[in-house]
């Protein structure tokens, strides 16, 4: 009964905020996503996040610049970040960064900038400052993520941070360091990944979200701090839209350059993100174009093969297994997975294969043992390895990880593409073009093979990757 009433009053309470819309609509709110929503209309929207600092006397920046495209009559969205250091040209005053549009004037700057630079025509705006995104995560309960390292600053001069890698709920504050980290040699593109995965994360577990009762604070942290021209029902449409949406439905395109040091229009020297040629008109190509509807291309180092460009997300069940190994001891610090085998009381597995250029890198938790997530009705274990790629002798800030936990419908388990392959389901969860993992239950046991922060590894490699892992029986450690 009390929570009936708390329901009920929740939906009268959201029906005087937004009006226009019945009980019964909103009654669909609280018990899934059905027909009563209606589909948004195709647009193009300029989706910025903030960093308001009039209290403390500096000038308010746009931190995070994305364009999203809403294609709803051939059902995809596709978004496109932008880094904020890319040298661009804008509107009455000359060349600077992008960013530099918003502390000139605002958003409708931003706008004509982002035009200008991607001639496409911005239908609508969305503006996040931070203290929003935090209340937003912190309405939502949260939002898991699989961090894919150690971030840890404590350094003052910059945004202090401390996060452990593995997957894990994450509030506000935490969830905010994560994705404006920037201090690596990823740099701004790194940030970029970093907060598309966290929208493809929100986008993931909102099917499980229970919006009777947390749609009151949900909406008051959106509409308490955002700046927008669009309306109320607009954006819940577009949400609920959004979130039906399958990983092959939906592109995550962005811009990388080389950061150059060049002086500007008023003498200062500063640094900045520039694109190679052709590549913004690219980048725009994709963003317009169904998933779907280019070839594949990949390009191939010396250390691994990366994927570029759009892959099909049905890895062959005809893996090469003729580099796996079966021998224990023989694959990458085994005796650390033998001691983290008698410290958990559950199935270890540890990979017979690396992709070329992938070695041990760092686990949670550092001693042997497991590690809590905060899920499901109450407390799993968790344990996580990290492989660091190499590249011409060089480590480079890209990570694979290997994930193992007993919470056996954690939101990573998520729907995807199912491969059948030594009597193992494996499922392969992305976007069209951006493979995130490969997961699988053996024995009361949840793994995944998780891909770089930059998606440098195709399905194939996931998928071979997952093939070869092998149990590591406790008992034997040294």
């Amino acid at each position: 009964m009390a929570f009936l009433i708390a329901g009920g009053g929740s939906l009268i309470w959201l029906n005087c905020k937004v009006g226009e819309r019945t009980i019964t609509t909103l009654t669909s709110i609280g018990v899934g996503l059905t027909e009563s929503f209606d589909t948004p209309n195709s647009m193009d929207i300029l989706l910025l996040g903030c960093d308001r600092r009039e209290e403390a006397g500096e000038e308010s920046r746009s931190d995070t610049v994305m364009l999203v495209h809403v294609d709803s009559e051939r059902d995809y969205l596709s978004i496109l970040s932008l880094p904020r250091d890319l040298r661009v040209e804008i509107p009455g005053h000359g060349t600077g960064k992008l960013n530099d549009a918003y502390s000139l004037e605002g958003w409708e700057l931003t706008a004509k900038t982002v035009e200008l630079l991607t001639n496409v025509q911005i239908d609508e705006y969305l503006e996040v400052d931070f203290q929003a995104f935090c209340d937003i995560t912190d309405a939502l309960g949260g939002v898991y993520l699989d961090i894919d390292r150690r971030y840890y600053n404590d350094d003052a001069e910059y945004e202090l941070i401390k996060i452990s890698p593995g997957y894990q709920l994450l509030g506000g504050a935490d969830a905010l360091d994560y994705v404006r980290f920037r201090h690596d040699s990823n740099y701004d593109f790194g940030r970029m990944d970093r907060q598309q995965r966290f929208l493809t994360a929100v986008r993931e577990q909102a099917m499980g979200w229970n919006l009777i009762t947390d749609l009151p604070g949900l909406v008051d942290a959106v509409f308490s701090n955002l700046g927008t021209t669009m309306g109320t029902w607009d954006i819940i449409d577009l949400a609920a839209w959004g979130i039906r949406l399958q990983g092959s439905q939906i592109r995550q395109v962005g811009i990388v350059g080389d950061i150059q040091t060049l002086e500007g229009d008023d003498g200062v020297s500063r640094s900045y993100v520039i694109p190679a040629e052709g590549a913004v008109e690219e980048a725009v190509q994709k963003l317009l174009s169904l998933p779907g509807t280019e070839s594949t291309t990949t390009s191939t180092t010396d250390e691994t093969e990366t994927t570029t460009t759009t892959e099909d997300p049905s890895a062959t069940a005809d893996v090469d297994t003729s580099d796996f190994t079966t021998n224990l001891a023989a694959i990458e610090n085994s005796n650390l997975w033998k001691l983290y085998a008698d410290a958990v009381p559950f199935q270890l597995m540890a990979p017979g294969y690396l992709p070329r250029g992938y070695a041990y890198y760092d686990r949670n938790p550092k001693e042997p043992g497991f590690y809590d997530i905060v899920g499901g009705d109450g407390v799993e274990k968790g344990f996580k390895m990290v492989y660091q790629l190499t590249r011409e002798g060089e480590p480079i800030d890209q990570y694979m990880g290997i994930m193992q936990t007993t919470w056996l419908d954690a939101p990573a388990a998520g729907a995807g593409r199912e491969i059948e392959f030594n009597g193992i389901t494996y499922t392969i969860v992305g976007t069209s073009q951006s493979i995130d993992r490969v997961w699988w239950v053996d024995n009361d046991v949840l793994y995944w093979v998780s891909n770089t922060l930059s998606y440098y590894l195709s399905s194939k490699e996931l998928l071979k990757v997952a093939a070869s892992m092998m149990i590591v029986p406790s008992g034997v450690a040294r």
